[in-house]
């Protein structure tokens, strides 16, 4: 999920590991209260992945109906979860929403969970980037992307970019 700020080195980002993998009903309420946090800039959820088929051994091919990979709502967006969440990442725009990303925590989850500082989402392109978005000129070394937000949301592995969910940011009038 990611709202209408610019990428930069000065944005904060917070790991939320809770102490065990969120059910997708808690795992969508946890999300619409992080939501709900002032300064949010966009946030990222991994975990263990929920694959849509057998790759392997005798059933492969045959597909996987795991009763977790179900769509969910988050912020009027409507996404499938492809990963049983495990932890969620989330960039803010500064330090006073560390303290309400906490309280929206103790508010969705019924379990302790631990909160930590760092850089956890890439700000800056990598050779990934370039062979997956292209160059813009062989002199210039950006590359084209339409927003630069979704660096470090995306499965570089992914054959296409289905699950990000573009949320826009109120304007105040």
């Amino acid at each position: 999920m990611v709202r209408t700020a610019t990428v930069t080195d000065k944005l904060k980002q917070i790991k939320i590991f809770p102490q065990r993998l969120l059910q997708p009903e808690t795992a969508e309420k946890l999300l619409n209260e992080l939501d709900q946090v002032k300064g949010v800039v966009r946030m990222l959820i991994s975990g263990k992945n929920l694959p849509r088929k057998i790759t392997c051994g005798p059933g492969t091919g045959k597909d996987v109906n795991h009763p977790d990979r179900i769509i969910i709502h988050v912020s009027g967006c409507a996404f499938e979860l492809h990963v049983i969440v495990g932890e969620v990442l989330v960039e803010v725009e500064d330090e006073s929403a560390v303290e309400e990303l906490r309280k929206a925590c103790e508010r969705a989850l019924p379990f302790p969970f631990e909160i930590k500082r760092g850089y956890f989402i890439k700000s800056k392109p990598t050779l990934t980037d370039f062979g997956k978005y292209g160059f813009k000129s062989r002199t210039d070394e950006t590359i084209n992307l339409e927003d630069e937000r979704i660096l470090g949301l995306v499965d570089p592995h992914a054959k296409v970019d289905t699950n990000i969910c573009m949320v826009k940011a109120e304007e105040n009038p």
